[in-house]
């Protein structure tokens, strides 16, 4: 399989002038994470989340991504997911550098690439996710989230998980224009809660990100959070 068999031919762009919050708005209506823009950059719902201060003032090219990564349409799946995992990117754009055919994201990926080796979550979790309380303020948790540079963050309760707050979470709560310093998680995180443990397969969380259309999983045990698994951690496995 090629990655043009599996990319969005549909490319949705943006000016670099584009008001941040009117991207965020996009984003949300499109239910998409990432807009190209003017084929120069890119910015994805954590570049506005991190930089979340700035969307009333700022535009696009204030927080986009210039670094703009493209892949052969031709190309196969393996050779897509080894650049994302070696350049940590979530997306590539499919064309030349100029003409712009497309775009695959690790979404794709954990969609349709099979895992075939033998490993086991609790080789590959990340064992220190970022956590945090259902009283949490919501900026407290990006600051956390930008510090480590991922997108989700695990909600507990009784030492085990009891919501996921997402960057996409976040940025529901910037589009109803609460103040992120006075919000609290449990008023924007998802309740809905799935799980997988240390010595679930890979390929186990892989069909069940691709089930349920998730890029996260809490990794646990009968009394406690383990660690926490994403899309970025099956895609190195992939990868090899």
């Amino acid at each position: 399989m090629l990655v043009k068999d599996i990319a969005t031919s549909n490319v949705i762009s943006v000016s670099k002038d584009t008001p941040i919050i009117s991207a965020l708005e996009i984003m949300e209506r499109e239910n998409i994470r990432r807009l190209l823009v003017d084929k120069e950059g890119i910015i994805t719902i954590r570049d506005i989340v991190y930089n979340w201060k700035r969307i009333s003032s700022g535009t696009v090219v204030d927080i986009m991504n210039n670094n703009l990564l493209f892949i052969s349409p031709s190309a196969n799946l393996k050779e897509a997911m080894r650049i994302m995992t070696k350049e940590a990117v979530g997306s590539l754009i499919l064309g030349d550098g100029e003409n712009v055919k497309g775009i695959v994201t690790e979404r794709d990926l954990i969609r349709y690439a099979k895992v075939e080796v033998n490993t086991f979550i609790g080789d590959i979790m990340n064992v220190e996710p970022v956590m945090c309380t259902i009283d949490a303020i919501l900026s407290e948790v990006v600051e956390f989230l930008k510090n480590n540079s991922v997108r989700h963050a695990v909600v507990v309760c009784n030492n085990l998980p009891c919501g996921i707050l997402s960057v996409k979470d976040i940025g529901k709560a910037l589009l109803a224009k609460r103040n992120l310093e006075k919000t609290k998680v449990s008023g924007f995180m998802s309740t809905v809660v799935y799980k997988v443990t240390p010595d679930s397969k890979v390929e186990t969380a892989r069909l069940l990100m691709a089930e349920k259309n998730v890029g996260f999983l809490p990794v646990v045990d009968v009394r406690s959070l383990l660690g926490s698994v994403s899309e970025r951690e099956i895609l190195a496995v992939l990868s090899i």
